[in-house]
């Protein structure tokens, strides 16, 4: 019997959040095959006080899912990176939905090594999908991996950018853009932020300050948060074209299941953000 990959707090929150997103076979065989019993105190403690943790993690996966068939419709024929692609089956959905695209690459520097092993397991035959084991910090790391792993500068391409950005400096932030910058502005970039304070209602704020405290607590360091007015600047920066901002209830409404959770914008700790370079 195959030994299942154990996943740490964090991941476990993420893919159980996310879990009915997941309802393909192929999603499914990748799922069963890994462990999900690991006990953590910090995971439990986030969703008995913070039990709406969850819908916003959905709500952020199925964002970005949503971007990506709107953009699978306008331009049937790209490739897609995912940056910081952890242990999110995406590529599996890209594939089976979307096997016109001339190549995914997932890029990260955490469980890549066994992802592959899974995916070599339920997908022997597959050639479409290749991994590059980077810290996508690392610019010029990054740069050389995408081109042995496939990356063609000169075509259109889907750039995910999920869950990454709180985590490191916005000057890492605006040097990985830079990587995908292109003249005539055929790159869409698709990511979420944590708002911060000042851009959420008052009576938001506890929900928004709790569980942004207890990460803080269980994580190495804090989440970086970013007001609207900050992420104007980089889109300036970065010649942006095209930008579309996601508040939360607008994904919820997209999602369409009742009762809503989220009913003001800046509601639900982060948004979503697409856009060209």
């Amino acid at each position: 019997m195959t030994e299942k990959l154990k996943v740490r707090a964090t991941s476990k929150l993420i893919l159980e959040a996310a879990l009915p997103l997941y309802h393909s076979t192929l999603q499914q065989q990748y799922i069963n095959a890994i462990d999900f019993s690991e006990t953590n105190r910090f995971f439990y403690e986030l969703k008995r006080r913070y039990p709406q943790i969850i819908e916003i993690v959905l709500l952020r996966k199925f964002g970005i899912r949503h971007f990506i068939s709107e953009r699978m419709n306008a331009h049937p024929v790209q490739q897609a990176i995912i940056l910081g692609a952890g242990l999110d089956p995406l590529s599996l959905y890209l594939l089976e939905n979307y096997p016109q695209l001339r190549k995914i690459i997932e890029v990260d520097n955490g469980d890549i090594a066994e992802k592959k092993a899974i995916y070599d397991r339920i997908l022997p035959q597959q050639t479409l999908i290749h991994f590059a084991p980077c810290d996508i910090t690392d610019t010029p790391l990054l740069r050389s991996f995408l081109a042995h792993s496939g990356y063609a500068p000169g075509q259109p391409a889907i750039i995910v950018f999920e869950g990454i950005i709180h985590y490191i400096p916005s000057s890492a932030f605006l040097d990985v853009m830079q990587l995908f910058r292109t003249p005539g502005h055929h790159n869409q970039v698709m990511l979420d932020y944590c708002l911060a304070g000042e851009d959420v209602p008052l009576a938001c704020r506890p929900l928004h300050e709790g569980v942004l405290d207890i990460l803080a607590a269980n994580l190495p360091a804090p989440l970086k948060v970013y007001s609207r007015r900050q992420i104007n600047a980089f889109l300036q920066e970065l010649h942006a074209a095209s930008v579309e901002r996601e508040p939360l209830p607008l994904t919820e409404k997209k999602r369409g299941l009742k009762p809503v959770q989220f009913k003001a914008d800046g509601e639900g700790i982060i948004e979503l953000l697409n856009f060209y370079i």
